[in-house]
């Protein structure tokens, strides 16, 4: 192409001269320099002068160098015009055009270096605006866009490449085939964040609705500028038709094969994350691209960004720098919430990030045992998840934990209640700040106990599941989902709370669980009986602590129907008060008891207490333990401990009839013991059903027992009717005959004719019984000395016995010698009693002074007719001779 000259060209010694006075001056001011390019007509040595006006010009503005540029641009742009038009025909055969002339070559090489040292000016300028012109811009501008872009990558100079693709359609096209090769080395080695890379619209995205249209600055800076604007005529620059031209000249280098492109957008992010996150360790850079590519409308990568973000926390929060995503992968749930529940952070935090970050993460499925565990809600696995926590962490801090996750709106109402159940119920602790705890978890779901009523169905079935080794699991998969049997059963667990708390006050610390289990009123009475013992350690105050004690316990008592059949009751069973009052006198505080039963009735706050231990509940207490006590003891002996305590408990009662039968008894043990009963114990002497059987024990081992000084005493213990005395005579005259005393014998003989005038035949027709056949067997006796002794004892028999048995005695009597048992009175005193004998008179006369009368008096009265019949015969065998006359 020839060059235009102006119309007033200036002589070519001046030209000349401004020429030579132009590279002298170099370096020069941007201005003196463009003043002096104005005064050349030269275009193409303008070109030239101005790209060495910038190479010298060190000092300058980048603003200043692109101002000389781009006059030196328009000096010479007429050959971007044939460049284009050379490029439009057919088979554009750019390589002839080159051929044609030969400054041809030359000219484009210059003016695609203006071109470039233009665009490269955008990179300082794009840092700031005062930013000076690199030393070796014109060397730069002599290198590929590619060599220049991959430089700005590798020195993470993000900004400065999008500087270099908005400066020109062109360059941008030629650089958008290697977009993914240079983000990948900003992304890497340039250590560029991927926010910067987003907010400078670097990174590929999808332009939405439609996925699969890329939407960037890349694919913006491909649209060629407006034909009107300058920049339109550089389009050929980079075409690859001109560049593969320069290339086969040596005027430039051959263009780099680009990469193949990924096959999807997503494909390309999850590399770029993968050797981020595995191989260079950058877990937030990868967060960083996977959150990216998100924003820009990549949905598959929200998975890896979940994912990225708790492996995010667990490096740069939780101490687990050498983690990465294979390593979180092949972590089961329980060791994932463990990590996170034992960070040193507040319990609001721990519940933010098992809510926020855990939660997302297991809902992926992406760890070790989701086979499994897998819940589909969230709520699910944050019940899940505080049960893990339970497992993971101490009780105290398991316990707050799940306290801030209840305050999150995060788990439904029946997963609170299920896990407020198990919580409590499988938690042991029992000091004041568990209990706190436990309080604070209930008030979440249930604002105050409920008031006295039967347990729930479901709080019966799971305390019958409770054990030393329950599992907050099981019980938690055992509750019903019923909101309404759940809220019973959490309000029966803050009743069993306050009991317990209220328990734990007064000095004997459990969990509510204790009160909640099957067994449940014999823990209470072991309970009561600690209470007890604990208040008789307050020397001094003992009456005052155990008043106070019941004061509290009282509006837990049961009432007394709640002791039958059904649903047990919330609280204390109605036999609570029994076992406390129970506890003293079991404590030998007899004393102490009956101050308490009185004290008890006199206060208000125990009034419900008062109602179950009255006077007469009180009595039977005092009968039962003392009972209780002489059950236990191994003997009679009344030193031995149990009968003393025994006797302290029914001694320090009030002397009712029935504490005096108890007194009594214990006096028949010790006169059994004085009497060597040694093999007796007291259950065997109360299981007797006659105790006049264990006089005639003692009298059976011990030969002479009943010569001894306090038989009498042991008898009158034994006795237990009015009439029992007349057998205790028999007995200890069948003793004494048995040893050979007959003396002795015959005296019990005479008590009882003595005591039997006093008792009704009718009524104590077994005392009657017992007194005549005792009297006719003793006289029967061998060893009598004498038979006038006989004969008297054989009359009391006489005179004791039925009608039906008279035959028997004076058969015995018949026996005796003649004249044996004629009494000695004198013969004509006597003689009316005979009389009155045989003429057996209607009704009986007074007692006659001598005992032979009064004996025939008495059959006379008992026994006529029949007896006066037999008397006479009897009276006539022994002979006439002992009432006749000639006998006085």
């Amino acid at each position: 192409m020839d060059e235009t000259s102006s119309t007033h060209a200036p002589p070519a010694a001046t030209e000349a001269g401004a020429k030579r006075a132009l590279l002298a001056a170099l370096p020069a001011d941007a201005d003196h320099v463009l003043t002096a390019l104005a005064s050349i007509d030269d275009a193409w040595w303008v070109a030239a002068a101005a790209v060495a006006a910038v190479r010298a010009g060190t000092d300058w503005l980048a603003s200043d160098a692109l101002r000389v540029l781009s006059y030196a641009s328009e000096r010479s742009s007429a050959l971007d015009a044939d460049v284009a038009a050379a490029l439009a025909e057919p088979g554009a055969p750019v390589l002839a055009w080159l051929d044609a002339e030969p400054a041809r070559l030359a000219r484009v090489v210059l003016r695609r270096k203006l071109w470039h040292m233009q665009w490269l000016l955008s990179i300082p300028l794009a840092a700031s605006k005062t930013a000076r012109v690199p030393a070796n811009v014109a060397a730069l501008a002599d290198r590929p866009l590619l060599a220049h872009a991959r430089d700005l990558c590798l020195a993470g100079n993000a900004r400065g490449l999008r500087a270099l693709i908005g400066a020109h359609a062109t360059v941008a096209r030629a650089l958008f085939s290697h977009r993914f090769e240079l983000l990948h080395a900003l992304l890497t080695v340039g250590g560029v964040p991927p926010a910067r890379l987003l907010a400078l619209r670097l990174l590929p995205g999808t332009h939405l609705p439609v996925e699969d249209r890329e939407s960037d600055a890349w694919v913006d800076a491909l649209e060629a500028p407006p034909v009107s604007s300058p920049g339109a005529a550089a389009m050929w620059v980079e075409h690859p038709a001109v560049v593969r031209a320069l290339a086969d000249r040596g005027a430039a280098s051959r263009p780099v094969v680009p990469p193949p492109p990924p096959a999807a957008l997503w494909d390309w992010y999850a590399a770029v994350m993968a050797e981020l996150e595995g191989e260079l360790g950058l877990v937030d850079a990868a967060l960083a691209l996977a959150n990216a590519g998100v924003h820009l409308g990549l949905k598959p990568l929200s998975a890896a960004a979940q994912e990225l973000a708790f492996l995010h926390e667990l490096v740069y929060h939780m101490d687990a720098d050498a983690w990465r995503v294979q390593t979180l992968r092949a972590a089961p749930a329980h060791a994932l919430v463990a990590r996170v529940a034992q960070q040193p952070w507040p319990p609001a935090q721990v519940a933010a990030a098992l809510h926020e970050q855990v939660v997302p993460f297991l809902q992926l499925g992406t760890y070790a045992d989701a086979a499994q565990v897998r819940h589909r809600s969230a709520s699910a696995w944050g019940l899940h998840m505080a049960l893990m926590v339970r497992d993971a962490v101490p009780l105290a801090r398991a316990l707050d934990t799940c306290d801030a996750m209840l305050g999150r709106p995060w788990l439904e109402e029946a997963d609170q209640h299920r896990l407020v159940l198990a919580l409590v119920a499988t938690s042991a602790a029992a000091d004041e700040p568990s209990f706190q705890r436990y309080a604070a978890l209930l008030h979440r779901v249930s604002p105050s106990p409920p008031p006295p009523r039967a347990m729930a169905p479901l709080t019966a079935v799971l305390g019958r599941a409770l054990g030393a080794d329950v599992d907050a699991t099981h019980l938690c998969e055992q509750a019903a989902l019923v909101p309404g049997e759940l809220r019973q059963s959490v309000q029966d667990v803050h009743a069993h709370l306050e009991l317990a708390h209220t328990l734990a006050q007064l000095g004997v610390a459990h969990a509510p669980r204790h009160y909640w289990g099957d067994a449940h009123a014999e823990r209470v009475h072991a309970v009561m009986q600690a209470l007890v013992r604990h208040a008789l350690r307050a020397r001094g105050s003992e009456l005052a602590t155990l008043v106070r004690m019941l004061g509290r316990l009282a509006p837990f008592l049961a009432p007394d129907a709640a002791g039958g059949a059904g649903a047990p009751w919330l609280g204390l069973p109605p036999s609570c008060a029994r076992v406390f009052f129970r506890e003293l006198l079991l404590a030998r505080e007899p004393v102490l008891f009956n101050e308490l039963v009185g004290a008890v009735a006199a206060e208000p706050a125990c009034a419900p207490v008062a109602q179950r231990m009255t006077a007469r509940d009180a009595e039977a207490l005092v009968l039962e333990t003392a009972r209780a006590w002489m059950d236990q003891a191994p003997t009679c002996d009344p030193l031995h401990g149990s009968l003393q305590r025994a006797r302290e408990t029914l001694d320090a009662a009030p002397h009712t009839p029935r504490v005096e039968a108890e007194l009594s008894f214990l006096a028949l043990l010790a006169r059994l013991h004085e009497h060597g009963a040694s093999t007796l114990t007291p259950q065997q002497v109360r299981a007797t059903p006659r105790k006049l059987d264990l006089l005639a024990r003692v009298l059976a081992l011990h030969g002479d027992a009943y010569r001894a000084p306090h038989i009498r005493a042991l008898a009158e213990a034994c006795s237990e009717a009015p009439g029992d005395d007349v057998h205790v005579c028999a007995m200890l005259a069948d003793a004494a005959a048995a040893s050979g005393d007959l003396r002795a014998a015959r005296d019990q003989c005479e008590r009882i004719v003595q005591r039997m005038p006093s008792l009704p035949r009718a009524q104590y027709a077994a005392a009657w019984d017992v007194a005549w056949r005792t009297c006719l067997q003793l006289a029967k006796h061998p060893q009598w000395p004498e038979p006038r002794s006989r004969a008297v004892l054989l009359g009391h028999a006489l005179a004791l016995a039925p009608p039906a048995h008279i035959p028997t005695v004076l058969q015995a009597l018949a026996a005796l010698p003649p004249h044996t048992a004629a009494p000695l009175p004198p013969r004509r005193a006597e003689r009316h009693t005979l009389a009155r004998l045989l003429a057996r008179p209607a009704a009986p006369h007074a007692a006659p002074r001598h005992r032979t009368a009064q004996l025939f008096d008495s059959v006379a009265a008992q026994h006529a007719p029949q007896a006066a019949r037999m008397a006479r015969s009897l009276l006539g065998q022994l002979g006439g001779g002992w009432w006749s006359d000639e006998r006085a």
